[in-house]
């Protein structure tokens, strides 16, 4: 099951949502008519070790990270109840239900604990944010890895103001500008001899594909999806990359996008998006090594998924008594929301299946879930943002969202890099030694196994003859000193003789 059902659907479960499907949970009475219910907290990756060649804290398993919104004006004025909170201290988040009666007649209250590898809350900036999230992943992109971060949610929980914000405010600005700040800087700091950068922004709306940023004056082509195999995934055939210099270039590209991507006006939220959006940045750069030239590929894709929604929350007005132009336009409303949590359910069915490790795992059930497929247990190093709201109305959604978190938690990914190494030939020409380095097999592609034990190889021969030079070096320090020793003897033997003369010539 998925947050992303119907209705009743996500009623039923939230009976066993507390319960969670990572981590051990017990219920304990508190006091009369109240419950906790206790979540052991799930190792966190990055105090444990991790595997020669992978980042701390981003490599392995999927990285979940939570924020927690702040009560919006309106229900401040509403009077609104809060039914969760959060730690960043504790990296833990609290999230109250009421449950019908209790001792008494009373209403009974169960509180559930969830633990995250961070915990972002309403005091939390948009810098911290970008700091717990995507910094750590900046570096490993420009060593040519792929790299995910998807904002998971209910409508109205932030997810669009994590990814993008303000883009016009320096403190204001989401995930999308901060990290193309990030890798611009390190790309200029002088360590790259040279470099490229280009994007790309795809929309994903009743599953249909959409290029953002084609001009207006050209006919978008096709988009459609295609596994390009040799261990390079699904790929968006026809979608246009533009290349950038500078974050201004950037920062036009996401405004042209949010024009041109559907969004709509929901009880919930005022600008609610009705389509899933992925950011993508593509970054070539080239920097000499002591062995030639080390070229490396990486990727970015940040992806704002559209939020899911309960009609019966989400929607303006009843529809009675109305024309049959906002009848059909509720059709089209209908269908957007239908849309959306089938393919947030089968977003679900993913994590479900890649955490039990049993049966099909149903990524071809819907486009979303082709496109994250390397995200989701394969060759990417993935961050999940969930965001979560405070209200007491949407506390099914939360505890829904919180659940799919830690079964994301436990997902693990296989991180590859690909690299390309050109040595110095003794004209002074590079040549191409280094295969790509990838996880795919045949042709021109080296896999890691066989790179390591090649470096494993070197590593003894750098020690082997570490060990014939010193040995060499050894010889000579004990000729010299040999040398030394019987230079020292003649000068005795020669001091000697000719004292030996001057005493003879006296007698």
């Amino acid at each position: 099951h998925s947050k992303m059902g119907p209705c009743e659907e996500r009623a039923r479960r939230s009976n066993s949502a507390s319960r969670g499907s990572s981590s051990t949970s017990r219920e304990e009475s508190v006091g009369q008519g109240v419950v906790v219910a206790h979540r052991s907290p799930r190792p966190n990756p990055s105090v444990m070790g991790s595997p020669a060649g992978e980042a701390p804290g981003v490599a392995g398993s999927i990285r979940v990270v939570c924020r927690l919104r702040p009560m919006s004006e309106r229900e401040r004025k509403a009077g609104t109840v809060p039914a969760a909170s959060a730690s960043t201290e504790r990296k833990e988040v609290a999230v109250v239900r009421v449950l019908g009666s209790g001792i008494g007649g009373g209403a009974r209250q169960v509180r559930s604990l969830f633990h995250f590898d961070e915990v972002l809350t309403s005091f939390s900036t948009q810098s911290e944010v970008f700091a717990a999230t995507l910094d750590p992943l900046v570096d490993e992109v420009l060593a040519g890895y792929e790299a995910t971060a998807f904002a998971y949610g209910q409508t109205g929980t932030g997810k669009t103001y994590t990814m993008e914000g303000e883009l016009d405010s320096d403190v204001g600005r989401g995930l999308v500008p901060r990290t193309a700040q990030a890798i611009i800087d390190r790309l200029t700091r002088g360590k790259y001899a040279d470099y490229s950068i280009s994007c790309s922004y795809l929309e994903i709306y009743n599953e249909d594909l959409t290029d953002l940023l084609v001009p207006a004056h050209i006919q978008a082509p096709k988009l459609h999806l295609k596994d390009v195999g040799n261990g390079k995934g699904v790929v968006c055939s026809g979608l246009s990359e533009v290349p950038v210099r500078s974050l201004s270039d950037i920062l036009d590209l996401v405004r042209i996008a949010q024009d041109r991507r559907h969004v709509a006006e929901t009880r919930i939220n005022a600008r609610s998006s009705r389509s899933h959006c992925i950011f993508t940045l593509k970054v070539k750069c080239r920097r000499l090594v002591a062995a030639g030239e080390l070229e490396n590929s990486g990727k970015l894709h940040l992806v704002d998924l559209a939020g899911s929604e309960c009609a019966k929350k989400a929607t303006l007005d009843d529809g009675s008594g109305h024309s049959s132009d906002k009848k059909t336009a509720w059709s089209d409303e209908d269908r957007e929301r239908k849309n959306i949590n089938q393919s947030l359910l089968t977003l679900g069915r993913v994590i479900t299946a890649l955490r039990d490790g049993t049966g099909r795992v149903p990524y071809r059930d819907s486009k979303l879930t082709r496109l994250l497929q390397d995200a989701l247990g394969g060759r990417c190093k993935t961050v999940v943002i969930a965001t979560i709201s405070p209200a007491l109305n949407a506390v099914e959604e939360t505890i829904s969202t919180l659940s799919y978190a830690e079964q994301a938690s436990g997902v693990k990914n296989r991180p590859v890099a690909t690299s390309l190494l050109r040595t110095i030939r003794l004209g002074g020409a590079l040549a191409d030694v280094g295969a790509t380095l990838s996880g795919g097999a045949g042709g021109s592609n080296m896999d890691w196994a066989e790179l390591e034990m090649k470096i494993a190889y070197l590593n003894q021969e750098v020690e082997e003859a570490q060990a014939a030079l010193a040995v060499q070096y050894r010889e000579v320090e004990e000729h010299m000193e040999r040398a030394t020793l019987a230079e020292n003897k003649l000068m005795d033997a020669e001091t000697n003789l000719e004292a030996a003369k001057q005493e003879g010539e006296e007698q």
